[in-house]
Formats: C-alpha cells, structure tokens, sequence
C-alpha cells in the first residue's frame, strides 16, 4: 500500500559543504530620533509657577532626549557581518570514504585499493597522511600512502572483513579516491562485482533492486562515527511507496554495520527504489543484488548510488551487445513525470521512433526494456523530465536465452574536472573500455594510468592520451595497461576550454562459461572547498 511520507531535511557542515553568506542588518534607529525630538512652547513669564514648572519639564524631556539618542547611536553601529558572497575555495582538509564490508552480499573475493591522484591543488601544503584501514571487527587490516600518487590495496581472498575505511588528511586528502572489487568465476555468488568507496551521508538514492524469487538485494549501512545513527529506507515501488515499517528508525552503532534486505521491507515486488535518509548521524551507503537460478548465481554486483532528483538526468556506461537494458525511472514526489528519452551513441544523438516518452505515476517506479531502440552499441541516456526524476539500469549479459551476468549504471550529472578511479584488474581474458560522454558541447580530455606495483612509494603516471569528443556522442575506450603489474588506477582530466562530460567505465572478463561484467559511473574528485569569509565592515573599523 502506498502512502505519505513526511521527510524531514537536515543541513550538515562537511568538508566539502558550502555555507552561504549571512547578512546580519543594523538597526536603523531612526524611529528612535524622531521620537526624542519634540517641539516646545514658548516659554512663561520669569518667577511664575508655570515657568517653574516648564523647567522641570524640559530639564526631563533633555535627559530623556539624551537617553534615547546615545540608545539610537549604539543601535546604529554595524555589527561586523559576513558580506554576501564573500566566499574562498580551499583545498579540503580532511576525506574519509566508506567501502562496504567484503563478502557482505557473496563469497567474492575482494580487493579494495585507495589512491592519491597526483597533480590536484593543496598537495603540496604541508604534511598529510593516507591509507586504507578496517573498522573495529574480528579481523583487520591496513595500508598506508605516504606521497601524492602513492596506492595502497587491502586484499580479502579467502576471508571477510570488516568495512573499510580510506582517509586522507592534510595534503593527501586533495584527490583521494578508493573502489571494492571483487571476483568469483563459479562459486555461489559467480559474478564479478565492483563499487566506489563513497563519504558518509545523509542521504543516498538506489535504483534497480528486487525482491522476487531468486533475487536478493541487500542495504548495507556502515556508521564511521562512535555514537549511532539512526535511518529510514524508503522504498518505492510499481504501485508507490511501500509500507514498510521495518525500514524506519534503523539503529546503526557506532563503528558498525547494518544489513538489511530489501526481501523483508517489499517482499515479492520485483522492481524497486531505495531511499535512505539519515535523521540522526550519518553513514555510508551500499546495495548489493544477486540473482540465482536454483543453486547457481546466474549475476551479482553493486548497486551504484544514483544522482539526487532533478529534471535532467543522464545514464552513462550503458554497455553494447546482446541482452535486455532495463530502464528504471522513479519520481519521488506528489506529481506524475512525464520523460522524454534520447539516446547519445558514438554516431550521435537521436530521439528513439520508440520508447521516445515515459509516464511515471506519482513516487512509482516504472521500467522499460531500452535494448531495442540501442542497437547493441555502447550508449547514454538523457531524460529529460517536468518534475524531478531518479534513474537507474540493469544491464544483462550471456548468449541467446541464457543469463550469465548482470551489471548496474545509474543516473548522474555531468561535470568539469578530473575523475578517477582505482583497482582495475589486470587478468587473462580481461578488458576494461572508459566511456566518456560529451553531452552538449564537444569535450577534449587526456587520459593517465597509474599502475600499481607492490614497494612503490608512488605511482609513475603513463604519457597522457589525448581522447577527443564530438559533442552529443559517446567514446568507448580501451585501456592498455602496462605489462608485470596486477592493477591500476586511471585519471580522466578535461582539457582547458573542454566541455563537460560523463565518465563510466565497464571490466569484462571472457570465458566459455559465460563472461563476467562489472563497472559504474564516476564522479568527479573531491579536491576544494567552498568556506565563507568574513569580511569587517567599514563602519565598525572607523566607529
């Protein structure tokens, strides 16, 4: 049953808030003058009663003026204020990212790989610290960077950790970045699954769980802070939002983790929207989602977060070949959306003869099978909306009437600056491609990998590579990695005067028993700060 649900907005100051400037007035006072000045009488004959009298009157009335004036004169000093739009850009302080625990959804084994991508501002400010460390639990580990472009990795083949945390402080927190993969060619949870390591939040959106036979989908919600935090998981559904009170005041101890599968909030309902809103606290992120045919895992991976409501929403990394595309479209609200659907590929942009426009009934979700308007190439979707909008899709892999993987994207925005991301395996049979989109205006940008050899302090980056983009079109763009290593990170920087762009990238594993996919959209590198300034008033300087 669908129903109403009051949300409550919370603002919170992080290192990469903004705070706008406050005016704070000076009281006017001039009420207070016009008050005190009075006009007098004439004045009576001398030695009379009444000239007595009138002295008194105005010995007062002097008094009382003088009182009010020095008043109206101490209201009228400024106060020092914050001047509107006084604002500074710094480079942040301090990042933490949250990897959600290994082994949490499957039994993959896992690598999780932090970096510091070299070259972004306040790295060269003084000292810093980095790395990668586990959370309180039964078994632990840690890693350390010690220099821009330093790597570090944290391995869980064969166990399972606790959640990781990656940080970054002083000059090593511009530019840190931090992903999970894993990996399991056919145990019970087969697949290839991968995330981005994100900061805590209050808020976060998933789009594409289920909760039908054979399909798990699990919230995993990981506290860093030492008091609890406590959550609601709204969850959104064909018919509207789910009655689920089991999803609301989830308790999240300090230091811990909580999963919660979705099979217990929307049992039975096959196409899902997950919101998870932080009223006390704050946490970090993750959905997982298997699909088995009986004893076997038949697809796995992560969920990627998708962008916060708004009417213009793309889908980047859609991946090319055989296999259903399914579109999901949430609209979180009390009004109906209606979408309308373009596809960018690398021969272009076009509206679809089919599949042009969606209707979204009022917070429903609503999916479509986009692979017939695709054409098996690697695309982007644009949806454009007249009410705020989420996206998401699931993309499936195997041969004719065979599922043998799946794989998520989710909707973003696009941007202007640098983006990276690590741990890309480097395997027999295995190809990683970065699909880079130019949704407007043509786009140029230079590619750089940062392979990851065990001992090195840092990174030798590779010689640039110049990628150009046509505006409206999508590259799809295969890595070369550099022989003798097992990963690497790779940077994707627009050039001066690009345009902007979307970033996702896709890694495939090929065997005869069926290929392994993963990969996600990515989000651009967390390096400044916008912090207000305080600025002294003229006035109060020369009071």
């Amino acid at each position: 049953m669908a129903r109403k649900v009051r949300l409550e907005k919370r603002v919170r100051l992080s290192d990469d808030a903004v705070v706008a400037p406050t005016d704070i007035e000076g009281t006017d006072g001039s009420g207070a003058h016009g008050a005190a000045r009075r006009r007098r009488g004439p004045r009576p004959p001398a030695g009379s009663g009444a000239a007595i009298a009138s002295g008194k009157v105005f010995g007062i009335v002097l008094v009382a003026a003088l009182v009010i004036t020095l008043a109206a004169t101490l209201l009228q000093r400024p106060t020092p204020a914050v001047s509107e739009g006084a604002t500074t850009v710094e480079p942040i302080g301090s990042s933490v990212l949250l990897c959600p625990e290994p082994g949490a959804g499957t039994d993959l084994g896992v690598r999780v790989t932090s970096a510091v991508i070299p070259g972004q501002p306040g790295q060269g400010d003084g000292p810093g610290a980095a790395g990668l460390e586990t959370l309180p639990g039964k078994n632990s580990a840690s890693a350390k960077i010690s220099t821009p472009g330093g790597q570090a990795q944290i391995e869980a083949f064969g166990q399972t950790l606790p959640p990781i945390r990656a940080f970054g402080e002083g000059s090593l927190a511009p530019g840190l970045i931090a992903d999970q993969w894993g990996r399991d060619p056919g145990g019970r949870g087969r697949g290839m699954a991968s995330t981005a390591c994100a900061p805590a939040a209050s808020e976060f959106w998933f789009v594409g769980g289920g909760a039908v036979a054979g399909r798990t989908t699990r919230i995993v919600l990981v506290n860093p802070d030492d008091t609890s935090a406590v959550v609601d998981v709204i969850v959104h559904g064909p018919d509207g939002i789910i009655d689920a009170p089991a999803g609301r005041g989830l308790v999240v101890k300090g230091q811990d983790r909580l999963v919660v599968r979705l099979d217990v909030l929307a049992p039975g309902v096959a196409a899902t929207a997950a919101q998870v809103l932080v009223r006390t606290g704050r946490v970090g992120a993750a959905v997982d989602d298997e699909q088995q045919a009986g004893l076997a895992t038949v697809g796995t991976d992560w969920i990627p977060p998708a962008a916060a409501p708004t009417t213009k929403v793309y889908v980047p990394g859609i991946v090319g070949g055989d296999g259903a595309r399914v579109l999901s479209v949430v609209a979180p609200g009390d009004s109906d959306a209606i979408v309308n659907v373009r596809v960018l590929s690398p021969d272009g942009t076009f509206a679809p003869a089919d599949r042009s426009t969606i209707q979204v009934p009022a917070n429903s979700v609503v999916t479509i099978d986009m692979s017939p308007v695709l054409d098996k190439q690697p695309s982007t979707l644009e949806l454009t909306s007249d009410v705020p909008i989420v996206a998401g899709l699931r993309m499936f892999f195997g041969g004719k009437n065979v599922q043998d993987e799946t794989a998520y994207t989710a909707g973003s925005q696009p941007f202007n600056a640098p983006a990276a991301v690590s741990g890309l395996p480097v395997r027999t049979n295995t190809d990683v491609r970065v699909s880079i989109t130019a949704p407007d205006t043509a786009a140029a940008v230079d590619i750089t990998l940062l392979p990851f050899r065990g001992g090195e302090e840092a990174a030798t980056p590779t010689s640039p590579r110049r990628v150009k983009i046509g505006a409206g079109k999508v590259k799809y763009i295969k890595m070369n990695p550099p022989a003798g290593i097992t990963w690497y990170s790779v940077v994707v920087t627009p050039v001066e005067g690009s345009g902007p762009i979307l970033v996702a990238h896709r890694v495939r594993e090929s065997s005869r028993f069926g290929d392994l996919v993963t990969g996600y959209p990515w989000r651009p590198l967390r390096t400044e700060v916008v912090v207000p300034t305080a600025v002294q008033d003229p006035a109060v300087a020369n009071g």
